[in-house]
């Protein structure tokens, strides 16, 4: 038997990553690894002050130092079209790669050097000269209401009003159960393992453009517009991305600022962005503060529910159209008669506000979370019965929230059901009852949660079959640590029946790859995922009825296994190989053309809506406040799962990244506006030790908007974890007045004496 023959192409199978070798032996390329001849390297001159008029610029003694090719000042960026269009309808001013006249955050771009090499270029930014008038900073988001705005030419610092439902209806619901609360949601920062880097080239042909990104294809798109290129004219390259979440999804001004390097020069540019850099203007995620209303019956059933959120923006535009998932998804798993909301996008002298794994569900779930907890409080009902008597039932799908989506499947209480017995919730709440008797504070914390997925439903795959019968598949989506290459390729080799190791996944080049819309939302497995399956159907019927054409037989009595084609329930096939050969060489059936390459754009039938429920335990330490994360259970539905192995290592991902924001991490500014957390010494991320080993079970309900019948895994574990251990610190301290990060110092004033 050879060793192709056992490796294992079929959907459901824990095959093992095969992106892994290249990053163990340290051979994968980054775009910091990439280094053409006569590359330049660019550093950016940022803005000390959070808010301040730039007076003047001296760049005299910058130019003396040696290897310095240029110096990028805001006269020479002015006339660049920065997405996106400025709308002073919402109060969404102009972008440019450099400051006009004004500084908005600290690390604002005020300048950039371009040298010979990354340190020539450091120190000649040390040495320009910034005259700047420090202005008042507008920092907290509701001090930012009336405070004056930081934008020229705009009346305040709102950036937009949005609302939807009649508080007139809520107002008029006359359950027994009125309560409110205030639910923060901190900055935080993605902090991928690898920094945002590009390398820049204009050549003859047009500009060449080397980015650690999540959408080459829409990067493309958009520096074709700002740069006043054809998109023919505009290549993006993506190598390996070590991470994303988000981040990647679009460009910011340093990227800008090295492709103008590029074109000023002549030379390819490049800019890595440092550790301090990304923490201090990254687009920060969450950034949140919303106050709930919840009316309810005395058995615990929501009659309604109104949130109004404030949304800190930063100082400048990024993706403000992925805020409104908030409200969308502000009902959660529940079905809820009556709600509303309003939201205000507010700008202040902060980093912007960008995309953050899960990208509105984390905040939407937190909230709602939140109340069924002080339901549970009130009415002395268990929290999981409360969640039971609310949650939407199977029979109601799909099922229309007020909130404004359209949910796809789901059987949440049949997940919980399944949590709580594979957790032993009963038995844990009668340990918990013996150790608050030793007076310990042990809690536990339920969360539920749903999210939507699928996002651009459609994607785009092409397959090209080479003459040795290897196959490759290119694809609009691309990973970022994520294993398209492996999964992707089961779903081919499952439909051709050659094994994975003959199908080879090529993304993440605008030259090559169809076009699409990346990677975000969870969409890679249900779009792109989708398209390759479907493109491989193509070329196994193509290839079927060649076979059966070289083998006098029907086409629907072949099937394709094991490297070969068989005649169904006979000794008769031929190789896959000689298969592919017939094929190239033009011995097809009449009405068949030579080859089997296949390209298939597939629309799908909409989004999808993954669900689940987490379960932590915590313990405080009375004379410290110390928090300790004991256990931790997730049952998650993602409908069916093409590599298990692949989708435990997503919520394993996602469970740390949302414990990390239950309980360390948060952006902080001080009083004068300057970033306090703009190290990993400050800014606290979880680390291997932090964290408790994971137990995991699931269930599964396929979607039907999709062939696959799969839905996005990516950012489940981030969505539930975090209310859920805010929901078991409350428990342990019997209190709902006490916001995340848990850091000892809050938990410490909130322990009962």
């Amino acid at each position: 038997m050879t060793t192709e023959s056992i490796i294992p192409s079929f959907i459901g199978a824990p095959v093992q990553r095969r992106e892994d070798p290249a990053l163990i032996r340290g051979t994968g390329r980054y775009v910091d690894d990439i280094t053409p001849a006569g590359t330049l390297h660019l550093a950016v001159v940022r803005s000390p002050f959070p808010h301040a008029d730039v007076l003047s610029l001296d760049i005299d003694a910058a130019l003396e130092i040696d290897g310095v090719r240029a110096i990028i000042t805001p006269e020479h960026v002015s006339d660049i079209r920065m997405p996106p269009t400025p709308n002073p309808d919402r109060n969404v001013p102009r972008r440019f790669p450099l400051v006009q006249g004004r500084a908005l955050m600290p690390g604002d771009p005020v300048a950039a050097v371009v040298a010979e090499s990354a340190a020539a270029a450091r120190d000649a930014a040390d040495l320009v000269f910034v005259d700047y008038e420090p202005i008042d900073v507008v920092g907290d988001v509701e001090e930012a209401l009336d405070a004056p705005p930081i934008h020229d030419g705009f009346e305040s610092n709102i950036a937009y009003e949005r609302g939807r439902g009649d508080r007139s209806e809520f107002d008029a619901l006359e359950g027994p159960v009125r309560l409110s609360g205030i639910v923060e949601h901190p900055r935080v920062v993605p902090a991928p393992m690898e920094n945002r880097a590009i390398l820049a080239e204009w050549k003859e042909d047009g500009l060449t453009v080397h980015l650690s990104s999540q959408a080459p294809q829409l990067m493309q798109a958009e520096l074709a517009e700002s740069f006043d290129l054809p998109q023919s004219s505009v290549r993006v390259i993506t190598p390996f991305v070590g991470g994303g979440f988000g981040c990647k999804f679009d460009l910011a001004e340093e990227e800008y600022l090295t492709v103008i390097a590029a074109r000023m020069t002549g030379r390819p540019v490049k800019w890595a962005e440092s550790r301090r850099e990304h923490l201090l203007t990254i687009g920060h995620g969450r950034a949140q503060r919303h106050k709930w209303e919840v009316v309810a019956d005395s058995d615990g059933r929501i009659q309604g529910l109104w949130v109004d959120s404030l949304v800190d923006l930063g100082c400048r535009h990024r993706y403000l159209s992925f805020i409104t998932i908030t409200t969308r998804m502000g009902t959660g798993n529940y079905d809820i008669g009556v709600y509303g909301w309003t939201q205000r996008g507010v700008w202040t002298n902060r980093a912007p506000r960008g995309i953050y794994r899960g990208a509105g569900r984390p905040e939407a779930t937190l909230t709602i979370e939140r109340v069924i907890e002080a339901i549970a409080r009130e009415t002395g009902i268990d929290p999981a019965e409360v969640r039971r008597r609310n949650f939407v039932r199977p029979d109601q799908f799909p099922y229309r929230s007020r909130a404004g989506y359209t949910y796809d499947s789901g059987d949440y209480e049949s997940t919980l059901n399944k949590l709580l017995d594979f957790a032993g919730y009963d038995s844990l709440r009668l340990q918990q009852d013996a150790a608050r008797a030793e007076g310990r504070l042990v809690g536990i914390g339920l969360a539920a949660y749903v999210e939507v997925c699928g996002f651009e439903d459609w994607g785009a795959a092409r397959i090209q079959v080479h003459g040795d019968g290897s196959v490759s598949v290119f694809v609009e989506t691309l990973d970022q640590g994520q294993g398209h290459r492996t999964s992707f390729a089961q779903l081919v080799a499952k439909q051709l029946g050659i094994p994975v190791e003959k199908v080879k996944i090529e993304q993440g080049d605008s030259a090559t790859s169809p076009y699409g819309w990346g990677t975000s939302g969870s969409r890679s497995l249900a779009q792109g995922g989708s398209a390759s399956h479907a493109a491989a159907e193509k070329v196994a019927e193509k290839a079927k009825k060649i076979a059966a054409h070289l083998m006098e037989a029907s086409d629907a009595d072949i099937e394709l296994v094991d490297s070969r084609a068989v005649v169904r329930g006979t000794d008769v096939s031929i190789s896959w190989t000689d298969v592919v050969g017939a094929a190239l060489a033009g011995n097809v059936p009449d009405g068949i053309t030579p080859g089997l390459d296949e390209e298939i754009h597939l629309k799908s039938g909409g989004l999808n809506f993954p669900y689940g429920v987490h379960l932590a335990q915590v313990e405080i330490d009375r004379e410290t406040g110390a928090l300790e994360l004991q256990r931790m259970w997730a049952v998650d539905d993602a409908g069916n799962i093409v590599n298990p192995m692949l989708a435990e290592g997503q919520r394993h991902g996602g469970l740390a990244q949302g414990i990390g924001q239950a309980i360390w991490e948060e952006a902080r500014y001080d009083e004068d506006g300057n970033l306090v957390t703009s190290s990993f010494v400050d800014y606290l991320i979880p680390s291997a030790v932090s964290l408790p080993l994971f137990e995991l079970q699931s269930t599964i309900t396929p979607t039907p908007t999709n062939p696959l019948g799969a839905k996005g895994i990516g950012e489940a574990g981030a969505i539930g974890s975090t209310p859920a251990v805010l929901n078991a610190v409350c428990d342990a301290l019997q209190t709902d007045e006490i916001q995340i990060p848990l850091t000892p110092e809050k938990i410490w004033a909130k322990i009962p004496r």
